[in-house]
């Protein structure tokens, strides 16, 4: 009995002391992540990035890495290897965090020492179910050869498994309002839910969960989202141009406006390019402007995409992306999409596109005296 309660005692010990090492065993808000990888070539690169932008970057030696930071709480990352397709996602919070893969299986990783990252893959277990479901039914929805009828029973479906997605991770956030996956999950998802939602689910957390970076992100969002609709007037606001000039929706007011939102790499947005042009060349002189906000997350990617497309019009970018201040005030959920604004400030109509775009400007847009055509 002594050697069984000496042995309990020492098991307790381990468990105690070993869980307790893998925190304090390295300075506070400090992390080691450490990779072991196999069938990855030594010498190849692997980067960390948080928000789209590089955080370190280390060679692989021995099919391993270590890559140290630090983060002010837990963080969702991203890691992959140069010039290859290994790529994952995963939860960051100070202390030692073990990585563990092989080549091409970067998304069935073995990660451990994050109880985020826990939290993590217990919210997308389900929703890699409903992911698959919903790619098998894409393919129906893409195959021309079957007919419009079984196509319309997958649409149906379609919308029944992103539903059942949505709800999911709504049941997540709500039942764990201390996570910081959940306010994560939220500050992802601000500009689909209702704002109501968001802020039932934003006054639900606790202090240090508001004043983490998706907290502060959430809270921006309620602070400055307006979500003007059809008939009501336009919301201001100001970015820089090209030139860093900083440029204010109003200072365009008294011409028929057209708030515009897209991104270099949205190929439905490319598509839009001809009617663009072709509208702004037809009625820019009548008094017709394009003030164009671009998703980016590169300045340079930005410019570039203006001069090789020729979008010659307004065009304004914040290094923030979707998190942008107009993408906020508008509850921009997804590119393209637009709002065409008329002489008085007031939106007129939203989401036009090609032929359609053309034919409302022409019949909004108020010609000058003296001109009876237009070029």
């Amino acid at each position: 009995m002594k050697k069984l309660t000496k042995l309990i005692g020492i098991i307790i010990f381990v468990i105690i002391f070993g869980c307790k090492e893998n925190k304090d065993s390295i300075p506070n808000n400090e992390f080691n992540l450490i990779g072991e990888l196999e069938g990855i070539e030594n010498d190849s690169w692997i980067y960390l990035m948080l928000d789209n932008k590089p955080v370190d970057s280390t060679k692989i030696e021995n099919n391993k890495f270590s890559i140290n930071g630090v983060t002010e709480h837990p963080k969702q990352y991203d890691l992959f290897v140069k010039n290859s397709r290994n790529y994952s996602r995963i939860w960051i919070e100070p202390g030692n965090i073990y990585f563990k893969a092989k080549n091409g299986e970067f998304k069935d990783a073995i990660v451990s020492g994050s109880e985020s990252h826990k939290e993590k893959e217990r919210l997308w277990k389900p929703i890699w179910e409903y992911r698959k479901h919903r790619d098998s039914i894409r393919k129906i929805l893409n195959n021309n050869e079957l007919n419009d009828s079984l196509k319309s029973v997958a649409k149906l479906e379609q919308k029944k498994i992103e539903e059942d997605w949505l709800k999911a991770e709504k049941d997540f956030i709500k039942n764990n309002p201390e996570s910081y996956v959940s306010a994560a999950t939220l500050d992802f998802y601000t500009k689909t839910f209702s704002k109501k939602t968001v802020l039932e689910f934003y006054n639900n957390f606790n202090e240090d969960i508001k004043n983490s970076s998706y907290g502060k992100s959430i809270n921006r969002f309620l602070e400055i989202n307006k979500n003007p609709q059809i008939g009501e007037k336009y919301v201001d606001f100001s970015m820089p141009n090209e030139n860093g000039e900083i440029i204010k929706l109003s200072d365009y007011e008294g011409k028929l406006i057209l708030l515009d939102f897209w991104a270099s790499w949205c190929g439905p947005c490319i598509k839009e390019y001809p009617a663009l042009r072709k509208a702004y060349s037809k009625f820019n002189e009548d008094g017709f402007e394009i003030v164009s906000i671009s998703e980016d997350q590169t300045k340079e990617t930005w410019l570039k995409s203006i001069e090789k497309n020729e979008l010659n019009w307004v065009n304004l970018w914040q290094d923030n992306g979707g998190k942008a201040d107009p993408y906020l005030i508008y509850g921009i959920n997804g590119i393209p999409d637009n709002f065409l604004i008329d002489e008085k400030g007031i939106i007129i109509a939203r989401d036009l596109r090609g032929e359609k775009l053309i034919e409302t400007i022409e019949s909004n847009i108020k010609k000058p005296a003296g001109n009876n055509g237009y070029k």
